[in-house]
């Protein structure tokens, strides 16, 4: 039997990494800069830094008890991302969807219940990037968002102007090769987007559109994984097709 001394150190050793490695999007960065101040552009939830591990309920949109917060100014074509206060400390996926409130509704009193967009993923980092010359198909997967605090992603110039969310989701899985074990980590940004250098011909709304609840399914490939992360050699994301057509998933993450 371990003495008391020995199991305290242990409990506390197995339970900090897993409270460390929990985070919550507060910042919204737009071109190089973050904005504001923490939750000044950004939904306020009072779900901390906890995951949610349902993603049949409303709460899925944009966290627990989310506020309406103050709506930033942008344009189509700019450059956005998020920042957290803490780091990524769990393998998975960074993801952002998009949902344009109706016309004559204002970000903040739009609830999220009309389609959301999927425009951005971050996922694997590249194979072999540590350049050994291995050309083995069954590397195991390392993660785009290993222990970084910020990533960028460009709002394409084809955005119709109006006010919209911007949701990020952070998928963690570590726990995922358990059905309903998969963390998603979400917070929306309230933005307004102004026309930028595309034409009219250019623009399109966004889709395939998914309303949220309803997106995903606890079995959903990307969602449930088959087996412990840290044997995956492949992985597919959720969620619909990157908008606009012709958007590719990321391998490496633009920080600030």
């Amino acid at each position: 039997m371990l003495p008391k001394t020995a199991v305290g150190a242990l409990a506390l050793f197995s339970s900090a990494p897993t409270v460390l490695a929990h985070w919550t999007y507060s910042r919204l960065i737009v071109n190089d800069a973050v904005v504001g101040a923490p939750w000044q552009y950004i939904r306020h939830h009072n779900n901390s830094n906890n995951p949610l591990t349902n993603a049949n309920g409303t709460e899925f949109r944009c966290n627990i008890g989310a506020q309406p917060s103050e709506t930033y100014t942008v344009r189509a074509g700019d450059e956005l991302g998020f920042s957290v206060d803490e780091h990524f400390g769990h393998p998975g996926i960074q993801q952002v969807y998009l949902s344009k409130a109706p016309e004559g509704v204002a970000a903040a009193e739009y609830d999220g219940v009309g389609g959301w967009a999927r425009i951005y993923s971050l996922t694997s980092a590249p194979k072999n990037a540590s350049g050994d010359g291995s050309d083995d198909e069954e590397e195991v997967l390392t993660w785009a968002t290993d222990n970084i605090q910020s990533f960028r992603f460009p709002l394409s110039a084809s955005t119709p102007p109006g006010e919209y969310l911007l949701r990020a989701e952070g998928l963690a899985l570590h726990a995922a090769h358990k059905r309903d074990n998969a963390q998603f980590y979400v917070s929306c940004a309230q933005i307004k987007v102004v026309a930028g250098n595309a034409t009219a011909g250019a623009r399109g709304e966004p889709g395939p559109l998914l309303p949220i609840p309803g997106m995903y399914r606890g079995d959903d490939p990307g969602v449930l994984i088959p087996v412990f992360w840290s044997y995956l050699t492949n992985y597919t994301a959720p969620g619909p097709p990157l908008w606009p057509e012709g958007t590719v998933e990321q391998h490496e993450a633009k920080v600030l």
